[in-house]
């Protein structure tokens, strides 16, 4: 597979602190591609990053071996991203939320709708159309978020904490849906979570620690490397030591 996005010497700081120090990765494309861990880790500063919402100190970014200027159509065409908390309007139908924000990506109110119902269909969303958002359930809201940023048919496609405050149930279906959505349109997908045995199926996984890269590797070779079962023994095993380092480098 070819690198979709390449990363290299990638640091940030805010006032004194320095968020991201130096890392280095690469994300190719077609992969499933998880990010994990800590709070405070950098995931969110990674993230808006990538997605051109603030600028690195030192370090590149590169799509497809380019440098994108972030406001370019470029740019824009080949990114989006499901924030955890919806940029959808509670008091408005879910055709007129995606309706709306289709027509920027077409040339008539026929095509738009033509546009909405088709993303709608590839989230089995399409008998929630002429409800409010604001009714919907949490998973329901999840799957209206992913059609919206499906409007433009990313390459790329960001989904923070996508399973986040969803029953098992509903947990269950966003994976098969996450995974429909990668094969369809052989679409990169990188998500962060929490839930640690939920990044099992990526190509890859990225763990952050203190803005430094923990790990980079696929589940398999992290369980092998670390002898583990799980890879949540695989991530506890990782921030102990990291914090025995810190530690000593303290002393």
């Amino acid at each position: 597979m070819n690198e979709l996005v390449k990363i290299t010497n990638l640091t940030k700081k805010y006032s004194h602190h320095e968020v991201l120090k130096s890392i280095s990765f690469s994300i190719k494309e077609g992969e499933l591609f998880s990010i994990l861990g800590p709070n405070g880790a950098g995931k969110s500063t990674l993230i808006s990053l990538i997605l051109g919402l603030t600028k690195p100190d030192t370090g590149k970014i590169l799509f497809e071996g380019k440098k994108l200027a972030p406001h370019s159509i470029e740019h824009k065409t080949m990114i989006s991203v499901v924030f955890q908390n919806s940029i959808l309007d509670e008091d408005l139908s879910v055709k007129e939320n995606l309706y709306i924000r289709a027509r920027f990506y077409t040339n008539s109110w026929k095509e738009a709708k033509h546009l909405a119902k088709e993303k709608l269909a590839d989230v089995q969303g399409s008998h929630l159309i002429n409800k409010r958002y604001g009714v919907l359930s949490g998973g329901e809201k999840r799957k209206i978020d992913i059609a919206r940023a499906l409007l433009n048919t990313p390459k790329l496609l960001f989904l923070d904490e996508p399973t986040t405050g969803l029953d098992i149930g509903s947990r269950a279906d966003m994976w098969r849906l996450i995974h429909h959505l990668k094969e369809k349109y052989l679409m990169t997908i990188v998500l962060t979570t929490h839930y640690m045995e939920e990044a099992r199926d990526s190509d890859n996984i990225l763990m952050l620690g203190a803005g430094e890269v923990m790990a980079y590797a696929p589940p398999e070779t992290l369980k092998r490397n670390y002898q583990c079962l799980t890879l949540e023994d695989v991530f506890l095993t990782i921030m102990e030591k990291g914090r025995e380092n810190y530690e000593c480098t303290s002393l």
